[in-house]
C-alpha cells in the first residue's frame, strides 16, 4: 500500500538535506536488507518506483523528503545514510552458511548485513578497547589436512587439556573470533532458517548462530564448533558445497569428543542412560553420541535408528545456553562496559555509527542482561 508524503519540519529538512548532499548508497542497501524488503515493497511504501529505488542504491541522491520518510519506513535515524564513516561490506558469497539450500536468498542477504553490524561495532569498539588478538592458524593449516587431524591440531595449537571444552564460546573469544546471536527485527522464523554463519572476509574472524540453536546449549555448541571448522578449512574456498559442510560436522566432532578420549568411555552396546550421562560432562547432544558409537564402535544402523528413535519420543528438557554463559557470546558486551568505564557509552557509540540506540543494544548482546555464570561438567 503506498504511504501518503508527510509534510516534514524545517529542522528536519535541513537535516535530510545535509544527509542528501554526502548520501551513501550503500547504507540504503544495508538498511533495507536489514528489514527484509524487495525494492519494490520499499518503493510502494514511500511512493515512488522500485526503479526509483534501485537508482538511489546505485547513487543517485534522493529528494529531502523521500530520505526522510525512506528513514522512517526502515527504522533507521536520517543521519544513518550519511557517507564518512567505514562499513565492512560482505557478499553472500564469503559466509558459510549452515543449512544453505533451506536458507533464501533474502534470509542470507539480510544476515549478512547484520554482520557487517557486528564488524561496524567491533571496528569501533576497538579503537578504545584491546581485543584479543586473533589467534587463529588460518594460514598454518595443512591443505591436505583432514578435518580430523586440523580439529587435533587446534587443540594443541591452543594448548588444550586433554577432556571436554568447558565454555567453548568463551574459548574462541579468547582468541579473537568475535560470536554473535543473530538480532533482527521480528522474524523468528527466517532466522530459525538461517541457522548459523561464519566468515573470515573482514579483518576479524565472525561466527553467528541464531537464537533457534540457542535454545539447546548442546545444539549451540556443536554448531559453533562446525562454524570454528569452517573459519579453519574453508577460508579459501567457495561456499555452499555440501561435502564443506561434512568436512565441519567432522572438524566440530573430533573437536569437542577426541576420538582417543570419547572412544574408551563409549559402551559397548546402545545404552542411552550411559550415553546421557556422557552427554552432561562432554556438552554434547545424546544424539552426536550415537553418530561416535557408530562411528566408533561400529553400531549396526539398526541400533542406530532405535536410539534415535527413543531419543526424539523421550520428553527432553534440554538445557538452554542462558543456562551456561560461559557458551554466550560476551565479547562485544565485556567491551562495551570497558569503555563506558572510560567515558564513552552506548550513547556515545550510537551517535558514532548513527544508529538508533536501542539498535546498538542489541547487536552489542545487552537484550538479556542475566548474570553470568560458569559452565562446568
Amino acid at each position: 500500500m503506498t504511504k501518503q508524503l508527510t509534510l516534514f519540519s524545517t529542522e528536519e529538512l535541513m537535516s535530510t538535506q545535509a544527509v542528501r548532499d554526502s548520501f551513501d548508497p550503500a547504507r540504503l542497501t544495508q538498511a533495507r536488507r536489514l528489514a527484509g524488503i524487495t525494492k519494490q515493497a520499499l518503493g510502494d511504501a514511500v511512493g515512488v518506483s522500485g526503479a526509483a529505488i534501485g537508482q538511489y542504491e546505485a547513487g543517485v541522491s534522493p529528494r529531502p523528503e523521500i530520505l526522510g520518510l525512506l528513514a522512517r519506513e526502515l527504522g533507521q535515524p536520517v543521519a544513518f545514510f550519511a557517507m564518512g564513516r567505514p562499513i565492512g561490506k560482505l557478499d553472500v558469497s564469503q559466509a558459510h552458511f549452515r543449512s544453505l539450500r533451506s536458507t533464501r536468498a533474502s534470509e542470507r542477504l539480510k544476515a549478512t548485513s547484520f554482520v557487517e553490524q557486528v564488524w561496524e561495532v567491533t571496528f569501533a569498539l576497538e579503537k578504545r578497547v584491546a581485543f584479543p588478538d586473533v589467534n587463529v592458524p588460518f594460514n598454518e593449516a595443512d591443505s591436505s589436512m583432514s578435518p580430523v587431524e586440523a580439529a587435533r591440531a587446534l587443540r594443541s595449537y591452543w594448548e588444550m587439556p586433554n577432556g571436554p571444552v568447558p565454555n567453548l564460546v568463551e574459548l574462541m573469544e579468547r582468541n579473537g573470533i568475535v560470536v554473535s546471536l543473530l538480532a533482527l527485527r521480528g522474524e523468528q522464523d527466517e532466522t530459525a532458517r538461517v541457522d548459523a554463519f561464519s566468515t573470515t572476509a573482514l579483518n576479524r574472524p565472525i561466527v553467528v548462530v541464531t537464537p533457534e540453536r540457542a535454545r539447546s546449549v548442546y545444539r549451540h555448541r556443536f554448531t559453533c564448533a562446525h562454524e570454528l571448522g569452517h573459519l579453519i578449512l574453508h577460508r579459501e574456498l567457495a561456499v555452499g558445497d555440501p561435502r564443506q559442510e561434512r568436512e565441519a560436522d567432522a572438524f566440530a566432532a573430533e573437536f569437542l569428543m577426541p576420538r582417543s578420549e570419547i572412544e574408551p568411555v563409549l559402551p559397548a552396546t546402545m545404552n542411552l542412560p550411559r550415553l546421557g550421562q556422557i552427554s552432561q560432562k562432554w556438552g554434547v547432544s545424546p544424539e552426536a553420541l550415537v553418530f561416535r558409537m557408530q562411528e566408533l564402535k561400529g553400531a549396526s544402523d539398526v541400533s542406530v535408528r532405535r536410539a534415535y528413535q527413543k531419543l526424539r519420543s523421550g520428553n527432553r528438557q534440554e538445557a538452554s545456553v542462558a543456562d551456561y554463559p560461559g557458551e554466550v557470546p560476551m565479547l562485544l558486551t565485556e567491551a562495551m562496559k570497558v569503555a563506558d568505564k572510560f567515558g564513552f557509552s552506548i550513547a556515545d557509540l550510537a551517535n558514532e555509527l548513527r544508529w538508533a540506540p536501542e539498535r546498538v543494544r542489541q547487536v552489542l548482546g545487552f537484550v538479556d542482561e542475566r548474570p553470568r555464570l560458569t559452565l562446568v561438567r
